[in-house]
């Protein structure tokens, strides 16, 4: 998957409208997002995670997550993000669309999310995707693991089991291709039943 654009409002320490283009900083291969603490750099990729997955690591389901996710100053949630699959060069948008209640502050509704798929230079709506086979080829487990490691959590990725890690491998580096050991037992088991019938 590579970025393109993120704009923000009222998501998290972003008040006002703020976008991102990526498309400069991708060209240079590899770029940071650099920033004092609380400047907004996790809620960057927190967004871009809720906009392809519907999940964020740092609000559980638990929590009210539509309340907590959007601005204290803010009426209204807008995350519109815009990327490139790798897999099949097609352009895609993920919108989230979030208002609070007039009457109610607490009362934050649920998230509208509409998604797009670009076509000659327009977006056309299309149904909720796969975004793991589609565009980025990671579960949001996996995505998070290797894309937003949260503070205090670096040592758990570090310390994941060995049959985690390897499951976590394969699928970043589509790594499924490779493993021939179930193909290997069940030729072996064939051509050794051949033989058998043969001798």
């Amino acid at each position: 998957m590579i970025p393109i654009s993120l704009t923000l409002q009222g998501v998290y320490s972003y008040k006002k409208k703020q976008t991102i283009d990526f498309s400069r900083l991708t060209k240079a291969g590899l770029f940071g997002i650099f920033g004092a603490t609380d400047t907004g750099k996790s809620a960057i990729i927190e967004s871009i995670s809720y906009a392809l997955y519907g999940e964020t690591e740092r609000i559980n389901k638990v929590e009210n997550r539509y309340y907590n996710m959007m601005n204290l100053q803010s009426n209204e949630l807008l995350i519109d993000f815009e990327c490139m699959s790798e897999s099949n060069n097609t352009f895609y948008r993920f919108v989230v669309k979030g208002k609070r209640s007039k009457k109610q502050f607490e009362n934050v509704y649920k998230y509208d999310h509409s998604y797009y798929k670009k076509s000659d230079s327009a977006w056309v709506p299309i149904p909720a995707i796969d975004v793991k086979n589609e565009i980025t080829g990671l579960s949001y487990e996996h995505f998070k693991r290797t894309v937003i490691i949260p503070q205090g959590k670096f040592m758990e990725f570090l310390h994941l089991k060995p049959v985690e890690r390897t499951k976590m491998l394969k699928e970043i580096f589509n790594l499924h291709a490779f493993d021939l050991s179930d193909k290997t037992k069940s030729l072996y088991s064939s051509t050794k039943e051949q033989h058998a019938l043969l001798q």
